[in-house]
């Protein structure tokens, strides 16, 4: 087997794929835009937040109909019922729509070209993290119902936050099975960065830089110039990090190739963390929560444009409940201590907002229960209980409370950014004396608070590091709304001056950190691990429609894969592999090979047994137990042959055991 030539042909050809992919996943967005225009003309705010609304209900729909019919026909149907929606909404009486100032529509392709190119090197050329059993799970999710089939625990139903493999495996669909989910995870992670990068762009301009606002039709010399400058409001949010430059001596900052210096002692910055499915899309959702908040708060905010708003947050709050638990919580608890002091910033009417909070509230339990989440019954948090304050530390263990002086030096470093900012934003609301200045405080506040009480006292299922998971929000919005601030706010130069070096000191930490990951990882002479799960063959640039044909409609069979093209084969066909529980009960730390593979066969009842074994063609990277299936088993040539599928007999499992 040859490895895949990066050609222009066949980058193209991807390109080209993912360029459909993305229209026809746009699709159903625009309309729902364009109807909420056309029904009622808004603000650009206003009408960002539609689209966070019309992200969220499609993922909702999608998932809620895959109780009924496969997911991608669901997928399908839903693209179909948008496109006959169009030409209705499109006929119907024409309403004034203000053109969009042309510094703003270039500002925004220039930020969309910016958040590829800084994840180009990685995103696009490595399998990160997890995503190498991520991508089975979104593969085995593509052609099934809900609830998901658990693809490493053949036995067991998928509770989990999966809304972030269902997009994957949504883009996936959309391009009619040419794209590999590396690709789609890939697209997807870009997507929802620079959707959530938008929003805050949009934000800030509508807020503080409306003078050369997005519907100014008179292009001018100062407008061009401002937009530039807006486009740097999300740099803090896209490298978020605790603050980890210190740990490194002086010498070596900004050079040193030890990342474990820079990823923080009790959570990871966003930049690494952002490459787990859910928390990209998750990202979206809380700024554009956030988002609604601000508006809302404004003193000149329509109060026509409040049920919008509150369709954003309850809408983004749905789908938050697949994808992150924790950080929804501790939303809901900031929203309603912000209605408790400034109820406009939830909904002009104060009971009317008490019902928008509770809303947002309820959709954690009611979503996540009735769409087979995490919270929902068999679902890995199985235990959650309220421990002896103790410092979480990912690298050292845990850090007793008593501890001080370590416990001191860990938290002073990776909360700054927080305490900075939350000081700053306190600053700019007694300053200022603004309403929406002094909600942001309360919102951002209220959730960094809460989130780092949690992560010293809350254990789930008595694993102490499934606590940073609770730092996550405070993490996202500190810098996001931090940078809105920034941005948006007039005069206060001090106090912007110190939340600017504050989100700096946090974004150079995150920068530093993906500087030197590619470093260390691509130094002459090293194939990286991440690298190493995709196998010689490229599955960025793969068209799994040729390589194996149409999808599996049936069960899917249980099957062992060999190790280098398990990326590759489980991506594009749907299957049940060994896998190895994790401490989240139902979910996994990956497939499992070899003697560990063999292990938990054996221990499988009779219907988890394998029924075959799938190989690479190529000699020099195969395994012995493929070496000896193709001596022995009846095998068949997969897709355009670089993978061979070998059935395996009850009466040969033995010597199948035997040779793994």
């Amino acid at each position: 087997m040859q490895a895949v030539r990066y050609t222009l042909d066949l980058v193209a050809t991807t390109a080209s794929w993912a360029s459909l992919a993305l229209l026809l996943y746009l699709l159903p967005h625009g309309v729902l835009v364009l109807a909420l225009q056309r029904g009622r003309p808004a603000g650009t705010w206003a009408r960002s937040l539609d689209v966070a609304s019309a992200v969220a209900l499609d993922a909702l729909l999608v998932v809620t109909l895959s109780w009924v019919i496969p997911f991608d026909r669901a997928v399908l149907a839903v693209r179909l019922l948008a496109a006959l929606a169009l030409p209705i909404v499109l006929a119907r009486s024409p309403r004034p729509w203000a053109r969009p100032h042309p510094a703003a529509v270039l500002a925004l392709l220039l930020l969309a070209i910016g958040v590829v190119a800084l994840h180009l090197p990685l995103s696009w050329r490595l399998v990160m993290w997890d995503r190498d059993w991520h991508i089975a799970l979104s593969s085995a999710i593509r052609t099934s119902r809900l609830p998901f089939e658990n693809v490493f625990l053949p036995s067991a139903q998928l509770r989990y936050h999966y809304l972030g493999d269902a997009q994957a495996a949504m883009l996936q669909v959309l391009s009619f099975r040419r794209l590999h989910p590396a690709t789609t995870f890939s697209l997807a992670h870009d997507l929802f960065l620079f959707g959530a990068s938008a929003l805050l762009v949009v934000a800030a301009a509508c807020g503080g830089l409306k003078p050369y606002g997005l519907g100014d039709p008179r292009p001018s010399l100062r407008s061009l110039l401002a937009w530039p400058a807006a486009l740097v409001l999300p740099l803090p949010l896209i490298f978020a990090s605790p603050f980890t430059l210190r740990n490194v001596p002086a010498a070596e900052i900004f050079t040193t190739l030890d990342s474990a210096r820079l990823c923080g002692h009790s959570f990871l910055g966003f930049t690494t963390l952002a490459y787990r499915p859910h928390v990209a899309m998750g990202t979206f959702f809380l700024v554009a929560i956030a988002s609604a908040v601000l508006l809302r708060a404004r003193p000149d905010a329509d109060d026509r444009d409040a049920p919008r708003s509150a369709l954003a947050m309850v809408s983004a709050a749905g789908a938050l409940a697949l994808l992150d638990e924790a950080s929804l919580a501790l939303v809901a608890g900031a929203l309603g201590l912000t209605w408790l002091f400034v109820p406009r910033a939830i909904y002009p009417h104060r009971w009317r907002g008490a019902l928008v909070v509770a809303a947002v509230g309820a959709a954690l339990p009611l979503v996540s229960r009735g769409l087979a989440g995490s919270l929902s019954t068999g679902g890995p948090a199985a235990v959650i209980e309220v421990v002896h304050a103790r410092h979480l530390a990912l690298f050292d263990g845990v850090v007793p409370f008593t501890d001080r002086a370590r416990f001191w030096e860990v938290a002073k470093y990776d909360w700054l950014p927080f305490y900075m900012t939350v000081l700053g934003l306190a600053a700019a609301a007694a300053w200022t004396r603004r309403r929406d200045v002094f909600a942001a405080f309360l919102f951002v506040t209220g959730i960094t608070v809460a989130g780092v009480l949690a992560s010293l006292s809350v254990e789930v299922n008595h694993d102490p590091s499934e606590g940073h998971r609770f730092l996550t929000a405070a993490m996202v919005l500190t810098a996001a709304v931090g940078a809105f601030v920034v941005g948006a706010l007039r005069g206060a130069f001090v106090i912007r001056a110190g939340l600017a070096a504050a989100l700096s000191l946090s974004a150079l930490s995150g920068w530093a950190w993906s500087q030197s990951f590619l470093r260390q990882r691509f130094q002459p002479g090293m194939v990286p691990r991440e690298r190493a799960w995709a196998g010689t063959a490229d599955p960025f640039l793969m068209n799994c429609d040729v390589n194996l044909g149409a999808p599996r409609r049936s069960r899917p069979p249980v099957e062992y894969v060999e190790s280098s093209i398990a990326v590759r084969y489980s991506g594009c066909e749907r299957v049940l592999l060994p896998g190895r529980p994790s401490s989240w009960t139902l979910t996994v730390v990956g497939p499992t090979f070899g003697g560990e593979a063999r292990e938990r066969f054996i221990a499988a009842p009779e219907a988890e047994q394998p029924q075959s074994v799938v190989c690479a063609s190529d000699p020099v990277t195969r395994e012995r137990v493929c070496s000896w299936a193709l001596r022995s088993l009846r095998c068949e040539v997969l897709g355009d042959g670089v993978m061979v599928r070998c059935a395996l007999p009850r009466e040969r499992r033995e010597t199948f055991y035997q040779e793994l």
